[in-house]
């Protein structure tokens, strides 16, 4: 025990330290500016101190690791070989790498800064080749870096035999060296202090709610629980329920006999973050300002949400997130969630735990994990994605465990990660639509990789046909989790005074060039999801066909819970939008994709579209060009309906596509149209 606490074994272990931290912060650096593009557009200045001081921390704890497992590698060698200098060889080896990964972020970083990937699209250079290329020459690199190694450690065996004098005269070149590193460490410890403060203070002050209580335990209110489920990237056009010809939703199915289904329901964006915003909001991304990904609320906003306002009623509320890129959002609610909690990963379980995946700064770091770990499955075929990180099941298992803990009234809302891409279904659900062989793990289904135009447009069309049938056993899989979550909440009888309502953030498209979600084409299969809901006690279904969207959410549960729904929100409750005496088809849903734009300034560009009597209107904002697109009459599950561009409709609808575009201005005055 005691060579663990001898000085010479500290310095030893400091010394690893110095190497390895000088090259963490130099990657640490690059890591920074590479996303410099980012903080100018969705973060104000305590965001950026935050994920500044976030990322250093987290580059201080790798530093910490790696000096550990770097020190006991040398005592491992020692152990086994005792003849040799196991410390120096692996100070060499850190400090040397140390600089080839320095050499790398630098490299990797300017690339990535100035050089867009839409110019490398034009030479027929997919992502996934560049990619390959910057994992190619990072393993140059390395071995550049051996190469060197080997040639110093050759170098130093000659000079071996110096005298005596020498060896005091290299003593005292080196004491400045270990005065700068006394002075860098004592640097990098006040700095991390400095940084934990903060991120804790941020923990700490993040779930502090301070939005006025209007419930006192006096009260004699009696209100149902609220049980929100949504699904990411699940499209109605794929669902069995709204007419798809594979039987992907046989659960659904069922607990929609007894429910109200919503024909034409809509998303307000192309992809998560905004999809989520509108859903917790009630309001459309141009008014919360919810443009990107890493989105999040600010100033007023944070309480301007349904869970703000449930729990100023009384409610307890939670939310099981199965996609971490949603977590800074949900987080920036100010405590509005009493239970706020990232769905368990495969592998990963709490680790990272919740109060830092919804730290702005997280998402990215596992991202690039994640990309890392991509990439090398390219490379290396023992190395692919099989199985989904995050399997449906695991995501109620965890809302099963909230819930049992909850007391009335609550208000749960459970996002489940799938039917997202990777379309990675489990052996219970896989080879049901697609048979084996085909699209087995995450590399195989890259998007540079099935839409790479050197196959020809007919094998590119094969595989995203391929694609769809194993999107289609992924959602069969969140289908039967479902099934089973239901089952346990009829069960534990919540549902007697339970509101239940079943929807997605967005969906999924698989058009003949192309698939996935996000972008400015809204794609009917993209934008158009289902809206399931079951009131406390209900045993007969209905077939709704009215025209709404995402931000009528929020009202609905208000609505049901007794309390009033604020200005501010944009939507109505579906109760008043689909009730007695509505006219099939009527109704105004609206789909805005904004991301290029900053949350800080006006919108500038992007792409803005309405749904309303059997049309779909589409504009350009920064261009003004727009289209008028009529909904075929085949119903739900045609995929093309909305690219079909009626050649008469200028001239015949003239009026219409004027009468939808003044609606648009007077809803949306933010909006340049």
């Amino acid at each position: 025990m005691n060579i663990f606490i001898s000085r010479k074994e500290i310095k030893r272990l400091v010394d690893l330290f110095y190497v390895i931290n000088r090259s963490i912060l130099i990657i640490y650096v690059f890591f920074v500016i590479h996303r410099v593009h980012a903080f100018t557009f969705y973060m104000d200045a305590s965001d950026i101190f935050l994920y500044v001081s976030f990322v250093f921390l987290a580059s201080q704890l790798v530093s910490v690791l790696l000096s550990i497992m770097a020190y006991f590698s040398v005592r491992v060698i020692e152990k086994i070989v005792n003849q040799i200098d196991a410390f120096s060889i692996i100070y060499d080896f850190v400090n040397r790498g140390g600089y080839a990964a320095s050499l790398f972020a630098f490299i990797f970083s300017l690339e990535r800064l100035f050089i867009e990937q839409s110019w490398l699209n034009k030479l027929h250079v997919t992502e996934v080749q560049r990619a390959v290329f910057e994992l190619f020459y990072g393993v140059f690199i390395f071995f550049w870096m051996v190469f060197g190694l080997l040639r110093a450690r050759t170098t130093k065996a000659v000079r071996a035999d110096a005298s005596s004098d020498g060896l005091d005269e290299k003593e005292e070149k080196i004491a400045p060296k270990i005065n700068r590193r006394d002075r860098r460490l004592f640097i990098a410890s006040s700095a991390s202090a400095v940084a934990a403060i903060t991120v804790g203070t941020r923990i700490i002050s993040g779930n502090k709610f301070d939005y006025p209580v209007n419930y006192s335990p006096g009260k004699d209110v009696n209100r149902g629980n609220v049980l929100l489920v949504t699904f990411d990237a699940l499209s109605a056009s794929d669902m069995s329920l709204y007419g798809y010809d594979l039987n992907t939703t046989p659960h659904i199915d069922a607990f929609a006999k007894s429910s109200d289904v919503y024909e034409r329901f809509y998303t307000c964006s192309t992809f998560t973050t905004p999809g989520i915003s509108s859903i917790l909001t009630g309001r459309y991304p141009s008014a919360s300002r919810i443009y990107q990904l890493g989105g999040m609320l600010h100033g007023q906003d944070v309480y301007r949400t349904l869970p703000a306002l449930l729990k100023a009623e009384g409610y307890n509320t939670a939310a099981i997130c199965g996609n971490p890129y949603a977590m800074p959002l949900m987080g920036s609610t100010k405590g509005a969630f009493d239970n706020l909690c990232a769905a368990p990963r495969k592998g990963w379980t709490d680790i990272p735990p919740s109060e830092l995946i919804k730290l702005p700064g997280m998402t990215d770091m596992m991202d690039l994990a994640e990309r890392m770990t991509t990439v090398s499955g390219l490379v290396l075929p023992s190395l692919r994605q099989s199985m989904s990180a995050t399997p449906p099941r695991d995501t109620f298992e965890a809302a099963k465990a909230v819930i049992s803990k909850m007391e009335g009234p609550f208000f749960v809302w459970i996002h489940v990660m799938a039917p997202h891409g990777p379309y990675l279904p489990s052996e219970e659900f896989r080879h049901r639509f697609l048979r084996e062989g085909i699209l087995e793990t995450r590399q195989d289904m890259l998007h540079p990789r099935i839409v790479d135009r050197a196959k020809g447009k007919s094998q590119i069309q094969t595989d995203i046909e391929h694609l769809r049938l194993r999107y289609g056993e992924w959602i069969s899989e969140a289908d039967y989790a479902f099934g089973e979550f239901m089952a346990f909440m009829e069960k534990s009888g919540f549902m007697q005074d339970t509101l239940t309502m079943v929807s997605s953030d967005h969906g999924e498209f698989f058009s003949p060039n192309t698939y996935g979600h996000g972008g400015a084409v809204f794609h009917e299969s993209l934008i158009h999801v289902p809206m399931i809901v079951k009131t406390p006690e209900q045993k007969i279904g209905r077939r709704i066909n009215v025209v709404a969207d995402q931000t009528a959410i929020a009202p609905t549960i208000l609505d049901f819970a007794g309390v009033a729904v604020p200005k501010w929100m944009s939507g109505s409750s579906l109760v008043k939008v689909g009730g007695e005496g509505a006219r099939p088809g009527n109704g105004f849903a609206v789909t805005q994709y904004l991301e290029e734009n900053s949350s800080f300034k006006s919108i500038a560009t992007g792409t803005i579209g309405a749904v309303t009597d059997g049309f779909q209107y589409v504009r350009e904002i920064a261009s003004g060009d727009e289209s008028l697109y009529v909904l075929g009459d085949e119903g739900a599950g045609a995929s093309s309906q909305l690219e079909r561009e009626r050649p008469d409709v200028k001239a015949d609808m003239k009026h219409k596509l004027e009468s939808i575009r003044d609606e648009l201005r007077n809803r949306f005055p933010e909006v340049m149209i």
